[in-house]
């Protein structure tokens, strides 16, 4: 029986043959083809001829009831036969309808639980495309990341491809951000953005079309894209999908991030929240059921750190109103997938009426007391600097520093959940006044700006007022030969301004770019970095904006949630400064363990310990175990991971896993678009010279630039106070970007998407930040981002 588009329907042919027929009816383009079914098969040949048309070359390829399905695929057991003549189609046909009567099927559908005898068998007879590429397309990751569509692709038709008879590329694409890797070899071809974009578009078009993820076969002839089959991926679970998002955190933990870093964030969040719960649930037996939660707030895939999305949402849905409260925190945080997921909806996990209403009234008075309690946590924070300070490093022996280390940890967590509640309490006024404002969101603006004693500023206005002073000394000739920390201790010993270095390197010598880094370098651990940035200042003659306009003074309830705004976010941005020195109090002490271990053979060098976790620190410091070889092995890893595109979200189907593939190709850069458009958080215009920063640390010289980066963190206070104007593809209304840089009076736009892959380096800008719109006014030739 020959079976066409007309009499498919209803017929046991298979999902293979249906889904050929459905793709076609749907308009793919997909080559001519006939299915043959059943014991009278009748004449294929003389069918082929007049349905193709003569001396057309063709596959016959089987299509049963029981392969592609959901449980079991019967991947590899069926048959293909490729570039047939027409007076080889009927043996062919025979071949392929008789597989199942085979002693090697039978056995396996013995083995998986099936009767073969159920099974029938159809052919598909179809127009043979001699294609120049060809290869498969999975819409989700097989090896389990649910927003990564796999293309791979080869030279030749898909045999070739499929039993590694031709080189072939693999290309990696996020569906969130657009963003792709490849792996190639050296033979392999190579498609453009554009083609690549079109292969996901289908490949999208036709999962909507199933319903489910999809395993599809291509090929491509004269530029033309053919679909030759589709078929569902089985080795998918998609029971509780983990969800990684770097909104905000990427700010803290741009780039990559070493392993001494991540062990120590993941201990302190899970303090952290366990801490905050207790606090507003006083009830340790609820805490303990989402135990497996709390530690799993942050993640790591590929170097990367991540929040994990949906734990953090079982957070928030123990608060009152946390329906109304999740809009609001996404904004301020910048999380553009707004969909919530949760794992509270188990019924194991459900919070009961007792345990919200006590939650409720634990809320509202943390509100009320907030203020109160960041004033209080200040004064706790001082308390343990001076603790500190008492404590001898140099002569203290590892084990004793490790000890120090865990008190110091422990006193920190056992309150630091406070500037999470300050978190609450400045998104939530700072969206009541977004609220009342909204059509003026400008003014909104310009009342959250102009902060009197903020934080943030103090170690940039000090640093300006360092440099003033090395000009006007005289110092400057000086300043400028100090190239590391030898010549900067030699300084140190006469120089004038000796005294003045030492008391900021005291107070500020831990904020720096990618100061939440344990492995970073800063003002501190290196402090030529100090010496070179005030010369750059100086010669720069940069200095802070007077912010001496009048505003327009709130009232009602705008000038309340202004007041209540205004208090949380200085507040909020004391503790990032005490942050920095938290993490600049662990940095010190990793450091001269690292300066043991490598006195003692355990290291190689005082800096191999970032590539250690915690855990693996104290069992080197316990038995002297040789961890060089570790470390070696992780630091060939992390550069891999180095080029990596950094995804802004990661799904992964069952759990999350790294990638270091050692050949990666990188991605085409859409330089045709000349408008962006993000959020406006600093009202201003500025033109000027765009300079791409993809590494803070490198001290670029931004004076008079516009900067254009993915996102920043508070060090970048150094880059900013010297620039026209920024723009991060990341951040909020509250982001660090966006305080800075309405309290300097620099224009800026966060959350522009693609901004650091469309602006090059030496383009010329204009950006608008009470619109959010930039505008592209001249192209550069041959540039790169600053590194």
């Amino acid at each position: 029986m020959m079976i066409g588009d007309e009499n498919y329907k209803g017929q046991p042919i298979g999902a293979k043959a249906e889904n050929l027929f459905k793709l076609r009816e749907s308009g793919f383009n997909v080559p001519p083809f006939f299915c043959v079914f059943g014991e009278e098969k009748g004449d294929p040949e003389r069918y082929a001829a007049d349905f193709f048309g003569a001396d057309k070359l063709v596959s016959v390829r089987s299509s049963a009831s029981a392969e592609d399905g959901t449980s079991l695929s019967f991947a590899g057991q069926f048959h293909t036969e490729l570039g047939l003549r027409a007076d080889e189609i009927n043996a062919a046909v025979e071949r392929v309808c008789s597989l199942p009567k085979s002693e090697g099927f039978s056995e396996y559908c013995k083995t998986n639980g099936t009767d073969p005898e159920k099974i029938t068998v159809c052919a598909i007879v179809q127009e043979m495309i001699s294609a120049d590429l060809s290869g498969v397309i999975f819409t989700a990751n097989p090896q389990g990341i649910i927003n990564e569509t796999v293309v791979v692709i080869g030279r030749g038709t898909g045999d070739n491809v499929v039993e590694d008879k031709a080189p072939a590329s693999t290309y990696y694409y996020n569906t969130t951000d657009g963003l792709y890797y490849s792996e190639q070899t050296d033979n392999s071809p190579k498609i453009s953005e554009a083609a690549l974009k079109k292969l996901v578009e289908v490949s999208e078009k036709i999962k909507k079309l199933f319903g489910h993820e999809c395993d599809i076969e291509f090929a491509i002839k004269s530029g033309e894209l053919f679909i030759l089959q589709a078929r569902p991926i089985t080795s998918l679970k998609f029971g509780s999908p983990i969800v990684l998002d770097n909104s905000n955190i990427v700010e803290s933990y741009p780039g990559i991030t070493l392993p001494l870093t991540q062990s120590f964030i993941r201990t302190a969040y899970y303090r952290v929240f366990r801490s905050l719960l207790l606090r507003i649930t006083h009830e340790p037996k609820t805490v303990a059921m989402i135990d497996d939660i709390l530690r799993n707030m942050v993640d790591a895939a590929s170097g990367r750190i991540y929040y994990r999305i949906s734990n953090w949402y079982d957070v928030i849905l123990f608060l009152p109103f946390s329906r109304k409260i999740i809009p609001v925190w996404q904004e301020m945080l910048g999380v553009k997938n707004k969909t919530v997921t949760s794992h509270l909806s188990s019924p194991s996990r459900k919070v009961g009426f007792a345990t919200h209403a006590k939650v409720a009234l634990s809320f509202v008075r943390l509100m009320l007391a907030c203020p109160r309690l960041m004033e209080r946590l200040n004064a706790e924070f001082k308390e343990m600097i001076r603790f500190f300070k008492s404590v001898d490093l140099e002569s203290a022996e590892a084990e004793e520093i490790l000890s120090h280390y865990r008190n110091v940890l422990d006193k920190v967590t056992a309150k630091w959940d406070l500037t999470l509640v300050n978190d609450m309490y400045t998104f939530i006024y700072t969206g009541l006044l977004k609220s009342r404002l909204k059509s003026d969101p400008a003014k909104a603006n310009r009342l959250i700006s102009g902060l009197n004693g903020i934080e943030s500023m103090k170690p940039v206005t000090e640093l300006v007022k360092l440099s003033r002073l090395a000009k006007e000394s005289g110092e400057l000739a000086r300043l400028e030969k100090i190239h590391n920390t030898a010549d900067f201790r030699a300084y140190m010993k006469n120089g004038k301004l000796a005294q003045r270095l030492a008391a900021y390197i005291e107070r500020y010598g831990d904020r720096n770019a990618e100061e939440l880094k344990l492995e970073s370098l800063t003002f501190r651990t290196n402090p030529e970095l100090l010496a070179q940035k005030i010369v750059q200042y100086a010669e720069a003659g940069t200095e802070i904006p007077n912010r001496s306009e009048q505003k327009t003074a709130p009232t009602g309830l705008c000038k309340a949630f202004a007041k209540r705004a205004a208090v949380g976010i200085k507040n909020r941005e004391r503790s990032r400064l005490n942050r920095s020195r938290l993490y600049g109090m662990m940095r010190s002490m990793m450091l001269k363990v690292g300066e043991e271990l490598s006195a003692a053979d355990v290291i190689s060098a005082p800096r191999d310990i970032f590539y250690l976790e915690y855990s693996e620190v104290e069992t080197a410091v316990k038995s002297g175990k040789d961890m060089r070889s570790i470390v070696e092995r992780r630091r060939e890893t992390y550069r891999r991971f180095e080029k990596l595109p950094a995804y802004s979200r990661l799904i992964f189907a069952e759990k999350v896993f790294d990638r270091a593939p050692k050949y990666v190709g990188g991605m085409e850069t859409n330089r045709a678009v000349n408008t962006l458009e993000g959020t406006p958080c600093s009202a201003g215009k500025a033109r000027g010279e765009v300079i791409v920063i993809t590494d803070p640390t490198s001290c670029p010289d931004t004076t008079g630039k516009i900067i254009v980066a993915k996102m920043t963190d508070p060090g970048w206070v150094f880059l900013i106070v010297g620039a026209a104007g920024i723009i991060t593809e990341k951040g909020s209304l509250l982001s660090h970007t966006a305080i800075i840089s309405r309290e300097l009076k620099k224009p800026a736009v966060v959350g522009v998407d693609g901004a650091a892959s469309s602006l090059k380096s030496g383009d010329t800008v204009e950006v608008d930040g009470a619109s959010g719109r930039i505008t592209v006014i001249e192209r550069a030739r041959n540039t790169e981002a600053v590194k």
